[in-house]
């Protein structure tokens, strides 16, 4: 009896990357927008802004300002979709380093993509006044293993490179 190969399921790309490029730009138009002194293009950088605010970022008044407007979003949670990024890249590139990681189940995985979020939940609460900077980089490390765990359980997104120069999908 023969067995043939059975193809490994994978999902399209497309719906992260559009999101990603969402959560990247959509904070970026809105201080363009507003400065535009367009009507149409000021109301819609105003809901852009209340949308962005509301739903996704805690702290929006810890923003980086463009066009002496603020961004959508603050520093930290800018901060987290840059992470994001960063892992995808990462994670088309491929690395042994990720090994480790992958070889966890999904569960305890996901434990440790969320240790970097007590470090913004402490710097929320003891630290309400920490410099831009920091909030930067405290949510790019957070969107990074946040990132790293989805794209290790995305079937397809991740490919670890073995040693023996195999492939590891993540489980």
């Amino acid at each position: 009896m023969s067995s043939t190969p059975v193809a490994a399921r994978r999902w399209p790309a497309w719906p992260w990357l559009a999101m990603m490029a969402i959560l990247f730009l959509g904070p970026l138009a809105v201080p363009t927008f507003l400065a535009s002194r367009s009507v149409p293009l000021v109301r819609l950088g105003g809901f852009a802004h209340e949308l962005l605010s509301t739903a996704i970022c805690p702290t929006p008044a810890r923003s980086y300002w463009l066009f002496d407007q603020p961004m959508g979003v603050c520093a930290r949670c800018w901060g987290a979709t840059i992470g994001l990024w960063l892992a995808w890249a990462c994670a088309r590139r491929g690395s042994a380093l990720l090994a480790p990681f992958c070889a966890l189940h999904w569960l305890p995985r996901l434990g440790v993509a969320a240790l970097p979020f007590w470090l913004w939940i402490l710097e929320i609460v003891r630290f309400p006044t920490a410099p831009l900077g920091l909030l930067l980089a405290n949510g790019m490390l957070a969107g990074f293993s946040a990132g790293l765990w989805i794209v290790s359980v995305w079937p397809g997104m991740l490919a670890v490179r073995g040693g023996a120069g195999g492939t590891v999908e993540g489980r």
